[in-house]
């Protein structure tokens, strides 16, 4: 239980390092989250002819919250945990709702769809509450589903045409920053290898875009030491990571301006990976700490911190999911 509350302060205060990155790029307020409900269904009652008109003329302008959800009882008895309303196309009104049991719907006011079952959803538990963002337009929901210990998956649709559509690559902890900008947590044991098997569980961030088209991955660029170190600061970098006996590996540039350095001690098979991860910004970098606290200081001298304080251990990828990734033409010191 211990290491699994360890875990999630980890994750939020990465989440943290995000904010404190994006912030001053973001043009839009953060996503606020979205409030919960654990009342039941509404079922309405048997009307007069006056009232079943008064109801017929607000079915056709905008379907109230209650009449929401009382077309989902007519398709499942089970209590509501989770409730939001939205609107769509021509001033219609839609919900996403989260029912007992874990099944996630999607309501309008003609029918309810099942969008997932039997997600492993808990109200309780702050770190997977459901968000509803607003990007370029367009409505997405999403909901956390643990996947036990200290691990769950995302899953998140968006409103097109009235009609839900599920994106298909969301990683763990999917969250947006605004700007169309988004991160996810890759997860993985690949901390040290023991020959050639992998272990400790790592989680590192990767980061996403919003297209019309949906999600896509900022993909990883792969460069060598030497064009690395023709941008300014990058020395001081590499000898702190070389002198404290590690070998670097691959070296990523990515399209938002992040570098990651992949490194390892001991040989491949028998060994210990960790990664650093570099803002780069008009030809310097900047070293990010890893789960950043309140007294955390970025500006603090690469060589005053523990190495292990810049990385999410195990190895990162040029790409997280690389059917949606995009990769830069070229570094920008070529």
């Amino acid at each position: 239980m211990k290491a699994e509350i360890k875990m999630n302060i980890m994750i939020l205060l990465s989440t943290m390092t995000v904010w404190l990155l994006l912030a001053g790029c973001a043009k839009e307020s953060m996503p606020q989250q979205i409030g919960q409900s654990s009342s039941g269904p509404t079922i309405t009652s048997s009307a007069g002819p006056s009232e079943s008109a008064a109801a017929s003329a607000i079915l056709n302008s905008s379907t109230s919250p209650a009449q929401l959800k009382a077309i989902l009882a007519k398709y499942t008895t089970h209590q509501i945990k989770f409730f939001q309303s939205l609107t769509i196309g021509d001033q219609q009104n839609a919900a996403f709702a989260i029912v007992q049991g874990g099944d996630v719907w999607y309501i309008t006011a003609s029918e309810a769809q099942k969008l997932k079952s039997n997600i492993a959803y808990s109200a309780d538990n702050k770190f997977n509450a459901p968000f509803l963002w607003t990007v370029d337009n367009t409505k997405i929901f999403k909901c956390e589903s643990s996947a036990g210990g200290s691990s769950s998956r995302s899953y998140a649709w968006y409103v097109k045409g009235g009609k839900p559509v599920e994106l298909p690559y969301t990683g763990m902890n999917l969250l947006y920053f605004g700007n169309g900008q988004f991160t996810t947590i890759g997860d993985n044991f690949d901390s040290g290898f023991i020959d050639g098997i992998g272990a400790g569980h790592t989680y590192k961030l990767y980061y996403l875009y919003w297209t019309t088209d949906g999600l896509k991955e900022y993909g990883g660029l792969k460069i060598t030491q030497q064009q690395l170190l023709k941008v300014k600061g990058t020395q001081e970098i590499i000898d702190t990571i070389t002198e404290q006996g590690h070998i670097i590996d691959e070296i990523y540039y990515r399209a938002n301006n992040l570098i990651n350095i992949n490194y390892h001690t001991g040989d491949k098979q028998n060994g210990d990976f960790g990664n650093v991860t570099l803002v780069y910004k008009n030809n310097t970098v900047t070293p990010e700490l890893a789960y950043a606290g309140s007294n955390s200081s970025k500006a603090e001298s690469f060589k005053e911190r523990n190495l292990r304080d810049f990385s999410y251990g195990g190895i990162y990828q040029a790409a997280l999911f690389s059917k949606i990734a995009t990769y830069p033409d070229k570094f920008p010191m070529n």
